[in-house]
């Protein structure tokens, strides 16, 4: 346990740059969104922008976003903060093939340590990190509704918030799963984030498509993307249960395939 409590602390301590910063910009990403809402709000706007809204994307949004309460919450929803996220999930994922490919794992390895204890590592920071970031997401949303919000607007009640924040956090945390998995065969860093972000664009691609295109909708279900559904929970729809369990079960499903392939690979 000491061992493990070493490495994720080393892990943590050479990131904290930018695990602060990511959580500093998510902070005020919900600031600016609370900002730019109130602005549209007193000037009027949402109602000019919900006349200009073509009839599929009024389907697909529900409405909801077009308003004070949905621009609020569209950060959770916003494909910068996704792709933000994702990418900070591939960061922490390839990290097993960096430090091959970096020889650390030859200092690491020099110590009677299981080889289990490098995927936990991950796992762990990857968990860390991304609950720091939902985190900084719900503080920026509650401190800005609390002192910028209009005394007469809708606020996105703390059930919706919640169940937003839990969506992308369990996407986020599912990719990072996979992108460990991945690493877990690789050997070199680079290439592990690069199969990553190849794949994570391929799915989200191929959950677009579904979402507009009914005859891909079945190929789409292969897509971790076609779980995490925002404007559903913005439009009123709770979370829904098998959402939850598909995005928990590729999490594992990665845990589990990195364990066991990193177990038994060649570490030069």
């Amino acid at each position: 346990m000491s061992e493990l409590i070493a490495l994720v602390g080393h892990s943590l301590r050479r990131r904290r740059g930018l695990f602060a910063v990511m959580c500093l910009i998510l902070f005020l990403f919900q600031i600016v969104m609370i900002v730019a809402a109130r602005a549209i709000q007193n000037s009027g706007g949402f109602s000019t922008l919900g006349a200009l809204l073509p009839s599929f994307m009024e389907e697909w949004t529900n409405m909801a976003a077009l308003s004070f309460r949905g621009m609020v919450l569209f950060g959770y929803t916003h494909p910068v903060v996704l792709l933000f996220f994702i990418a900070i999930a591939i960061v922490i994922g390839s990290e097993p093939a960096m430090e091959i490919d970096s020889k650390f794992i030859d200092l690491v390895m020099s110590r009677p340590l299981a080889r289990s204890v490098v995927i936990n590592r991950s796992i762990i920071v990857l968990v860390t990190a991304t609950i720091a970031g939902i985190a900084s997401m719900i503080a920026g949303t509650m401190g800005g509704l609390a002192l910028l919000a209009p005394p007469s607007v809708r606020t996105p009640e703390a059930r919706v918030i919640l169940s937003l924040a839990l969506n992308l956090g369990l996407i986020v945390l599912a990719w990072g799963a996979v992108t460990l998995a991945i690493a877990s065969f690789a050997n070199r860093g680079g290439s592990a984030a690069a199969i990553g972000g190849l794949l994570a664009f391929v799915m989200i691609v191929v959950d677009y498509v579904g979402r507009f295109w009914e005859a891909a909708l079945p190929i789409s279900r292969f897509s971790p993307f076609h779980y995490f559904n925002p404007f559903q929970i913005i439009g009123g729809q709770p979370l829904r249960i098998a959402d939850v369990l598909v995005l928990i079960a590729v999490f594992v499903a990665g845990c589990i395939v990195a364990n066991i392939a990193y177990a038994r690979r060649d570490l030069v």
